[in-house]
């Protein structure tokens, strides 16, 4: 049996798709313009330190270290 989240996930990817001609750069045109009109973020990516990985151990901070 299929995971029901799995294929709700492709379906809404199928219709983004579609609604878009199947064409990539059609959609990352409409998402730019979207952001330049002072409307939040499409993506607010978390700020890392270059190099640093997530979930690493090594990179928490000193105090939580102790």
């Amino acid at each position: 049996m299929p995971d029901e989240v799995m294929t709700e996930l492709w379906r809404i990817k199928d219709d983004i798709a579609r609604q878009y001609g199947n064409d990539v750069e059609a959609l990352v045109v409409h998402l730019r313009q979207r952001e330049s009109l002072d409307q939040p973020p499409v993506v607010q990516p978390p700020a890392m330190r270059p190099g640093a990985e997530q979930g690493v151990a090594g990179d928490a901070p000193k105090a939580a270290r102790a």
